[in-house]
């Protein structure tokens, strides 16, 4: 069972009920940072307490499931990230950071992290949905060696960018050794 995973400056673990309130108020709730997430920004720590009930009862099935990004410094929680097995060999991956953290390359780092991990569990194909506009993202998705692989025109909902219609969405892969 995965607990945790240690980078230079990240620790990567799993998520516990007593991490709600830094979630909640560290990124869960923010409109800008959660702008091109695929889940719907919460409106109360309760919704993030419900979030981690399902993470938790996910880990039944897969070990991995949502991960928490902690700075190794000061322990503070910097954002989440993730691993999802879709079948044997394929998973797929997001992550969102707090906008304290923006800036200092966590994302890279926590991604190159998830891409071990993924090696790991035996994962051979990884992949992530990217919305076009998210900029940020898609230089850190190339930096981690993913490519875009296509243009998913109105595929996914972005709950929290402003409509609720499909939007277009890239997708990224990783081949993993």
């Amino acid at each position: 069972m995965f607990e945790r995973f240690e980078t230079p400056r990240l620790i990567l673990r799993k998520p516990c009920m007593e991490d709600a309130d830094d979630i909640f108020y560290g990124w869960a709730s923010d409109a800008e940072v959660t702008r091109w997430v695929a889940f719907r920004r919460h409106g109360s720590v309760e919704d993030t307490r419900a979030f981690l009930e399902r993470c938790e009862a996910e880990r039944i099935a897969w070990p991995f499931g949502a991960i928490l990004i902690e700075s190794r410094a000061d322990g503070r929680l910097l954002g989440s990230t993730g691993l999802d097995r879709e079948t044997a060999e394929q998973a797929s991956t997001g992550y969102v950071l707090a906008r304290h953290a923006w800036g200092f390359g966590y994302a890279t780092e926590a991604l190159t992290g998830v891409i071990e991990l993924a090696q790991m569990a035996g994962v051979r194909r990884l992949w992530a949905l990217c919305h076009p506009a998210n900029h940020r993202s898609i230089r850190v998705l190339e930096k981690c060696g993913f490519r875009n692989e296509t243009l998913l025109e109105r595929h996914n909902v972005f709950p929290n960018s402003g409509t609720a219609e499909l939007q277009d969405a890239y997708r990224f892969e990783r081949k993993l050794h």
